[in-house]
């Protein structure tokens, strides 16, 4: 059976947002799901990312697959639909599935006739059942499912929920993710400037329950992980010199990571890897960042959110300000490139502004990254935000527009938010000093040679996302007028 699994293309061209631009990761999801049907069915991995907008429908029309794929976060809900409109309308027999988290947090928005089933939950175990029911269907009996668990079968006009897919307890007994089906990609993928970059997973779920995310909902607050010895095994599948680990919280079970430190030694691995984790991990234990930073982590995504202590535990971030600081410290001491995220808010006067500015410049971080604060669909801050929303245009759910009203005028929001850029330009050359790269050098003469890029990429980054035009711009037609026209919120 011929299966193809479609990783849906960015918003359209001068949209502010920062894929392609800051972080493009491989699709882990698809190249997962695929190892668990390979060899027994004949796969195709087309990352839309990458392609013209050609690509999909000659695909289906010259190679005519059985099954189609896709899998949606909330800012890709609409382009995954048009993927599958797009086979049903070429291909009507085959079989168009949708999963990831948006569909199995908030599924009521994937329920159109041209989708036929929905995966709910973790995908390897149900997409390999799925597949070895489909191969023997003649043509488009959807009944066939009934009763699979992990699934939403369309059937006819109405939708049948079978639950959330059981979680995978042992992720080791996992197979390695088919990479190989992503070669034509190859030197596509990077971080900022670390590219060719690998992408891979070491764990999936998060313990902490801050009420913005949807990755602790998604996961009931479960964490699996996988062992040291196949982290490094997957490492050193990897032949770019970058990688980065892809887990909601890489930071969190030191037994773990002191392993893997040893293991990455004891095996003479040289690779340059990053993460994400949280600060306070980072506070406590200075001793295993040093540790981790001798065997290659060089970056570390972190959400420090904010610079009020009342902000944060309004978010359930359940760490401290203080915190956020020491975490700052010690990444730096280390030569841990910090890429530091912080959040707005819709009641935001020009003080607030002033001080979460003058907070970012305090800590020292090497790259920081300023949201708005949004109300994600599955999340407990949708919930709280439901009668507030100004549009559920998923369009705009991207960390980087208001869909709530805001206490200034929306034109002057845009305007003070946009100032971060000047913070961030001022963060960025007290981080990387001649000294600080001279005292690591291997690691800085493999990016050096990507800097054009990445520098012609930011410029035409920064022209939208430092332009307070840009986000009036993509309101329109979306915004309410009353709101867009300047009425501040009372």
């Amino acid at each position: 059976m011929k299966i193809l699994l479609v990783h849906p293309a960015p918003f359209e061209e001068m949209r502010v947002g920062l894929e392609n631009t800051v972080w493009r990761s491989e699709p882990v999801a698809l190249t997962s799901i695929a190892s668990m049907v390979i060899p027994e069915h004949e796969v195709q991995i087309l990352d839309l990312r990458l392609e013209s907008t050609e690509a999909l429908p000659k695909v289906l029309q010259e190679w005519r697959p059985d099954l189609v794929g896709t899998t949606a976060m909330t800012t890709d809900a609409y382009q995954a639909l048009s993927v599958l409109y797009c086979a049903r309308q070429i291909l009507p027999e085959a079989l168009t599935i949708i999963g990831g988290h948006h569909p199995t947090l908030t599924p009521e928005y994937f329920r159109k006739p041209y989708v036929d089933m929905m995966v709910k939950g973790e995908g390897e175990h149900v997409f390999r059942d799925i597949c070895e029911i489909w191969k023997n269907v003649d043509g488009h009996d959807l009944s066939v499912f009934k009763g699979l668990a992990g699934t939403e079968l369309r059937q006819g006009d109405e939708w049948v929920d079978q639950g959330k897919s059981p979680w995978i307890p042992d992720l080791d007994a996992l197979p390695a993710p088919a990479r190989h089906l992503i070669e034509k990609y190859h030197g596509e993928y990077f971080y900022i400037v670390a590219r060719p970059l690998a992408s891979i997973f070491t764990s999936r779920g998060c313990s902490f329950d801050c009420n913005f995310c949807a990755i602790w909902e998604f996961y009931e607050r479960k964490t699996r992980y996988l062992s040291a010895s196949v982290i490094a095994d997957r490492m050193e599948q990897c032949e770019e010199d970058f990688v980065f680990l892809l887990d909601d919280n890489f930071l969190s079970r030191t037994d773990r990571l002191w392993a893997l430190a040893d293991e990455i030694e004891r095996r003479g691995i040289k690779k340059y890897w990053m993460s994400q984790g949280r600060a306070d991990f980072v506070a406590k234990n200075p001793d295993l960042i040093k540790r981790l930073a001798e065997v290659g982590l060089r970056g570390l995504l972190s959400g420090y959110e904010s610079n009020s202590q009342d902000s944060l535990d309004f978010l359930r971030k359940r760490c401290n300000v203080d915190a956020n600081m020491a975490a700052s410290r010690i990444l730096r001491e280390n030569g841990v490139i910090s890429t530091a995220l912080f959040m707005v808010r819709p009641e935001f006067e020009e003080k607030d502004f002033d001080g979460l500015y003058d907070y970012i410049r305090e800590m020292g971080v090497a790259i920081p990254l300023v949201s708005i604060q949004t109300p994600l669909p599955g999340t407990e801050l949708w919930r709280m935000s439901k009668d507030k929303l100004l549009t559920e245009d998923f369009r705009l759910f991207d960390l980087s527009h208001a869909v709530v009203e805001t206490k200034l005028p929306r034109d002057e929001f845009y305007r003070q938010y946009v100032r971060f850029g000047d913070v961030q330009n001022q963060s960025v050359r007290r981080w990387f000093t001649p000294f600080r790269i001279l005292r690591d050098w291997d690691f800085y003469r493999r990016l050096i040679p990507r800097v054009p890029e990445f520098m012609k990429r930011r410029a035409a980054f920064r022209a939208v996302v430092f332009n307070p035009k840009s986000y009036l711009r993509d309101e329109e037609g979306i915004i309410p007028s009353r709101v867009r026209e300047g009425v501040a919120a009372k």
